[in-house]
């Protein structure tokens, strides 16, 4: 049930007209307080955070370990099939850049090098 409701208040909510959205939910919690079933409200609300949480995490994401080499790695993440708007600046890189496109992930970093080097080391 609380699928439903989700899968249609989003449904409306990319349609992108505000005004449609904010009736749709209206007569959603119209709906829910006259059925008696307005305690279903947070359960649709977390459904939707979860639903915001997994689209964040499937974006395309280019991580950079210096400002400097954001434009650059932009222009080479675009050729490899990954555009973004901005690069995210991660200090944990240490130099170079990794992207992610869904499960690709195209990764020129230092610290991909000096992991692998550790665990042949150690191994």
């Amino acid at each position: 049930m609380i699928d439903n409701y989700t899968r249609l208040l989003e449904a409306t909510a990319e349609l992108e007209d505000a005004q449609a959205a904010e009736e749709a939910v209206r007569k959603l919690i119209a709906h829910l307080k006259s059925a008696g079933r307005i305690k279903m409200l947070p359960q649709i609300v977390r459904e939707f955070r979860k639903i915001a949480a997994r689209r964040r995490v499937l974006q395309p994401k280019v991580e950079v370990a210096r400002e400097e080499e954001a434009a650059a790695t932009l222009r080479v993440a675009a050729v490899h099939g990954v555009v973004v708007r901005r690069a995210v600046v991660n200090p944990a890189l240490i130099c170079g850049w990794r992207a992610r496109k869904g499960s690709m992930l195209i990764d020129r970093s230092g610290k991909s090098a000096l992991v692998a080097i550790y665990r042949k080391v150690t191994a």
